[in-house]
């Protein structure tokens, strides 16, 4: 069977994406002050990205996906979610 997303209802869609992205900017601002900025100021350098280095990326890409859901999911929880319409789509034969 396929499904067809005909519609988002927009004023929801902002008002979750509003409070996703504000949780989102506050756990960046965390980690940037109490990770990224320290290391920055003691001056750590190396641009080569290495074998683990692309692991560690993947792995952070993994997590940041957890993260991610586990946001819209308060996110949804404190403003209903997004509202989707959706419809049966005909079967196309080749």
């Amino acid at each position: 069977m396929v499904t067809r997303l005909r519609n988002i209802a927009v004023v929801q869609f902002a008002l979750v994406a509003a409070v996703l992205y504000a949780l989102i900017g506050v756990i960046i601002g965390l980690a940037w002050w109490l990770v990224i900025s320290p290391i920055m100021m003691a001056g750590m350098k190396g641009s080569r990205v290495s074998a683990p280095g692309m692991a560690a990326m993947t792995g952070i890409g993994f997590i940041a996906g957890l993260l991610y859901a586990a946001l819209y999911n308060l996110a949804a929880r404190w403003t209903g979610g997004f509202e989707l319409t959706l419809e049966q789509a005909p079967v196309r034969t080749v």
